[in-house]
């Protein structure tokens, strides 16, 4: 008998690491599968959109499910994306400076009441009851210092903009601007007594200088940092592009950072080591607009996917950061350049698909494959592509995708093919008046102008209210032609 229970005893055990065995190679395999996905999906895109350097992360439940390297710093050298890359985030560096504002709040610093002129002085007197909250949701109402030269001292600066109009009243609504984390820079470090980039470095990257720097000079050279690159429309090519912000845009773009440390930031923001879980449910909780109804936290914008939330923010038309908090999902998305248009959100939308079902956009998605294959530049193949996928939705309606995809390739020496889009969309929608005008615009733009003044009649026909038309066919009568673009 005890022979028998002996034997049964290490069947069992043999059964159990069996079973721990074949969990863990179905794991694996599983991680296999999404790394693989995932992979060969930003392959695709950085193709298709030309992008020189590209670094992806997915975090889930605290754990770095997916992380690639694709591409270069720069075109020059043809330096590769590594894990030393540093990666001007822009705007994304909001997050961290809302994150610092959120801190001194937490050890009672601040308020979010607090007016403004309360640590800022000579401040103009319409400026004065603006409040902490109102800057970082952009709501101020206040003249953007971006718009003014960028040489100017803080004092000359703010003498500047000050006798610029206040845009509304203070809350009344959302209107993106640059001073407004400016000013929440300047209150920093009126309570700190330290500088902005100080405060920051200390506080919420206190091991990992070396990775992590502040400069909104993109001349600068600074070791392992990507160059940024925007397409030159006339030459056809990627081109280096370079500006300088200066020190106090430093809270509003001046974050440059490699993806490990951003992971690492992430990490401490979920484990609470920056902020207390109730802070950041107040950081982000909705500002209630008085006259708009965008649904916009204090210093991260919200998004919805399927009607789930998620939280963060976007930069410079090349990164995106993104939190789906329910599915305790972030995934980042730090380029330094593209051909056509920005792509972060589409990607980091489409990764979350695949990494939760829930989050699976089937509008974007089939939006996507339409797009993704009229940039691989066949127009048969993506012809056949537009006919399958429509087929296998109709549900939706593509006249917006296919318009919007033709003026994107129409600065990019694509007229033709754009021409090819247009028509194609007016075949699909020949009761759209927006449709024929797009067309007669890419006709006139190609000096064809008989065919754009017909198109441009057709959509008169269609919509008697619409003025652009009226207007570009008397112009095409008169003979006065002259370049939109």
């Amino acid at each position: 008998m005890k022979t028998i229970k002996i034997i049964v005893f290490v069947l069992s055990i043999i059964l159990i690491s069996s079973c721990q065995s074949n969990t863990n190679d179905k794991t694996k395999s599983s991680s296999k599968q999404l790394e693989n996905e995932i992979d060969s999906y930003l392959k695709e895109q950085i193709k298709v959109h030309e992008i020189p350097g590209l670094v992806v992360a997915v975090v889930k439940n605290n754990e770095v499910i997916y992380k690639g390297y694709f591409g270069t710093e720069n075109l020059e050298n043809n330096t590769p994306v590594n894990n030393q890359t540093l990666f001007p985030v822009y705007s994304i560096s909001k997050l961290i400076s809302a994150t610092a504002v959120f801190q001194l709040i937490e050890r009672e610093k601040i308020s979010l009441d607090d007016t403004i002129s309360k640590y800022i002085e000579n401040l103009p007197e319409k400026w004065q009851n603006i409040s902490i909250a109102n800057l970082l949701t952009h709501s101020s109402g206040l003249p953007d210092f971006s718009l003014f030269q960028g040489d100017l001292s803080d004092e000359e600066m703010l003498s500047k903009i000050s006798k610029d109009s206040i845009h509304f009243e203070k809350g009344n609504q959302w209107e993106y601007n640059q001073t407004n984390f400016w000013l929440l820079s300047k209150i920093i470090e009126k309570v700190t007594a330290t500088t902005f980039d100080e405060f920051v470095l200390t506080n919420q990257f206190s091991n990992s200088k070396s990775n992590v720097l502040f400069s909104s000079n993109l001349t600068k050279i600074i070791p392992h940092r990507v160059y940024r690159y925007d397409y030159n429309d006339e030459l056809g090519v990627l081109k280096k592009r370079n500006f300088v912000g200066g020190k106090r845009a430093h809270a509003c773009n001046g974050l440059n950072i490699s993806l490990d440390e951003l992971i690492i930031w992430n990490t401490k923001l979920d484990t609470d080591v920056f902020l207390k879980p109730d802070t950041k449910a107040k950081m982000w909780q909705p500002f209630e607009f008085a006259n708009d109804k965008r649904a916009f936290l204090h210093g991260w914008d919200s998004y919805l996917t399927n009607n789930i939330k998620s939280y963060g923010f976007t930069g410079g038309m090349q990164t995106g950061f993104r939190k789906f908090i329910d599915q305790d999902i972030t995934i980042i998305y730090l380029s330094n350049g593209h051909k056509y248009y920005p792509i972060h959100n589409t990607v980091i939308e489409h990764i979350a698909g695949i990494v939760e079902p829930k989050l699976i956009n089937k509008p974007a998605l089939s939006d996507e494959k339409i797009i993704t294959e009229f940039l691989k530049m066949n127009f048969e193949n993506a012809k056949r592509n537009y006919f399958k996928v429509r087929d296998e939705n109709p549900e939706l309606d593509y006249e917006a995708t296919l318009n919007n995809l033709a003026y994107a390739l129409l600065p990019k020496k694509n007229m033709d093919y754009a021409i090819k889009m247009f028509e194609l969309n007016i075949q699909e929608h020949p009761n759209s008046s927006n449709a024929f005008d797009s067309l007669a615009e890419a006709y006139f733009l190609n000096d064809q102008l008989e065919l754009s003044k017909i198109n441009y009649q057709k959509s008169l026909e269609l919509n008697p209210e619409n003025t652009n038309a009226k207007k570009m066919i008397n112009r095409i009568g008169k003979g006065k032609v002259q370049l939109l673009y």
